[in-house]
């Protein structure tokens, strides 16, 4: 027996139980079978994302994303109290964090001439790399402004671009409406993205900077159900998931999961969970060689496998 299903590429054998069949296997939309994805995102390289944004961040567990223009990043610290430096955001990357392109000068890209188009994606793209070591995967428009001509050239290269988000910031987002957006991404199992600039300060900053880490808090004690990732790891993950087809088999106790990708590993580079329903039963997977991570909840593994590795074995 056969079935075809959306995911990425591998072969995956499974041995389990015999009462296992191939409709207790499937790829979870989310990283770890989670309900819903929400992404952190902060915009305009602000000093105090390194000082006070990153380590509640990190406290918690979570990594955000910080969308920057080098034009406004200064070389040392004596030079702008406003923003951070390129060795902090280093530092910041070198956390787990997401430093990203939001532009070289921050113009509404929507009015600029092809050739000054390229190169405000380009030199902010060469300077991140120069600078952090890393390239810039995802985009984050200026002002959100953005036409065909603009989300075309921004996306070269790119696992994606921030096109919509809820305010995260304390003068638009009381505690009702952020825990609302919660909401409302696990009705629909939907993936969110929260942007704001300030915290303690800024046109969008919140009255009392607790609002904000007692948002933070919220998401923690639902991170059973919530995956909150960089833009990144996200995007990268959801399009894996969706440009993914699996073929499902079955051979007694072995069931074999066989996927097909024509993704660029290099851009897509992500790991994917394979939700197995076992029933409570505890199992051991392996590929290429090695031991997958395994998490288990309401009875049903939840394997952590590369899309672009071997064949994956399940006992």
């Amino acid at each position: 027996m056969k079935r075809m299903i959306m995911i990425t590429s591998m072969a995956v054998a499974i041995g389990c139980t015999a009462d296992l069949s191939t409709e207790d296997i499937k790829v979870a939309p989310y990283k770890d079978g989670k309900e819903c994805a929400v992404s952190l995102t902060f915009d305009d390289s602000m000093k105090e994302h390194y000082t006070f944004v990153a380590p509640e961040l990190e406290k918690r567990g979570f990594r955000g994303t910080f969308w920057m223009c080098g034009a406004w990043m200064p070389a040392e610290p004596q030079h702008d109290t406003t923003h951070f430096t390129w060795a902090e955001a280093k530092e910041m990357s070198d956390k787990g964090h997401e430093m990203s392109n939001h532009s070289w000068s921050h113009p509404n890209m929507t009015t600029l001439p092809e050739d000054e188009l390229k190169e405000q994606i380009q030199k902010n793209d060469e300077a991140i790399l120069a600078n952090i070591g890393k390239p810039s995967t995802t985009f984050c428009f200026p002002y959100n402004a953005y036409n065909e001509a603009v989300l075309a050239e921004a996306m070269k290269g790119r696992v994606g671009a921030r096109l919509k988000e809820f305010w995260l910031g304390g003068q638009h987002s009381p505690k009702e409406y952020l825990q609302k957006q919660v909401e409302d991404a696990l009705a629909a199992g939907s993936w969110i993205a929260g942007m704001t600039h300030g915290i303690n300060y800024g046109y969008d900053c919140y009255e009392d900077p607790s609002e904000f880490t007692d948002f933070l808090d919220y998401l923690k004690s639902l991170e059973n159900r919530i995956w909150v990732g960089t833009f990144r790891d996200v995007a990268a993950y959801v399009a894996a998931a969706k440009g993914t087809t699996v073929e499902i088999s079955k051979d007694g106790n072995e069931i074999t999961v066989v996927p097909a990708t024509n993704l660029d590993k290099d851009l897509y580079e992500t790991y994917l969970t394979l939700e197995v329903n076992t029933g409570g039963k505890k199992v051991k997977a392996q590929q290429d060689g090695k031991s997958l991570e395994t998490l288990y909840r309401d009875g049903k593994a939840f394997v952590s496998f590369s899309p672009f590795g071997g064949a994956v074995t399940i006992r």
